[in-house]
């Protein structure tokens, strides 16, 4: 018993840690985020934080593979109370996820924008691919569930899907901030980078589908 409880400490002060640094990113930008800042907002040691993060790249990273395991078991969720699903009920749906995805998961966003090219130098290998099976299984699962219902659909061609959604909006993510550096406006003239990226996202990926459905259909 002691031992369940000792693990259940633990996992809470991971959380607690983890969730401290989120708020911190919620306020600004990554490189500006210390180790020291995340161990004084979550109530922890410095010395006690690098029991549980090596670095700042593991915990965000760790919050970008939980997030999406969260968001993809939620939308599992959903697809289990649907029937079959036409080609054009799935665009549909897939739309509806994008919306989802950018208006009320604003920090996945951000933080799949980083995963490449900032987080995975400096992440533990071991948890990343830790993290990366317990996600990879569950979109397996949900790419299975949509597949079932979506008979013109294979589940590799849906997981597919997911990952040229995910590169959709993280291009767009990183296009819209051309004009600027560091989160400042830069003094110089650039053509117009303001874009709306809900609205965007959406009109490309939904010509991407119409091009994969129509093969199908075809």
């Amino acid at each position: 018993m002691s031992n369940s409880m000792t693990t259940k400490q633990k996992l809470a002060k991971s959380q607690r840690i983890a969730q401290a640094a989120l708020k911190l990113f919620r306020k600004g930008s990554f490189e500006e985020i210390t180790m020291a800042q995340i161990a004084q907002t979550a109530g922890v040691a410095k010395g006690t934080l690098f029991n549980y993060y090596k670095t700042k790249e593991n915990i965000f990273m760790n919050l970008l593979l939980e997030g999406y395991q969260d968001f993809f078991t939620q939308l599992d969720n959903q697809i289990l109370n649907l029937k079959e699903l036409s080609l054009t009920d799935f665009k549909q749906l897939m739309l509806q996820v994008t919306s989802k995805l950018i208006k009320e998961h604003p920090d996945l966003v951000r933080l799949n924008t980083l995963r490449g090219p900032i987080l995975e130098r400096k992440a533990d290998k071991e948890q990343t691919m830790s993290g990366r099976k317990k996600l990879y299984e569950i979109s397996e699962r949900l790419s299975e569930h949509i597949a079932a219902r979506v008979v013109k659909l294979t589940p590799k061609a849906i997981n597919h899907l997911f990952v040229t959604q995910g590169a959709i909006i993280s291009g767009l993510v990183n296009l819209s901030g051309l004009d600027q550096f560091n989160h400042e406006k830069l003094p110089i003239e650039v053509f117009d980078f303001e874009i709306n990226i809900e609205k965007e996202a959406k009109e490309v990926f939904g010509f991407y589908m119409d091009g994969l459905f129509k093969k199908k259909e075809g």
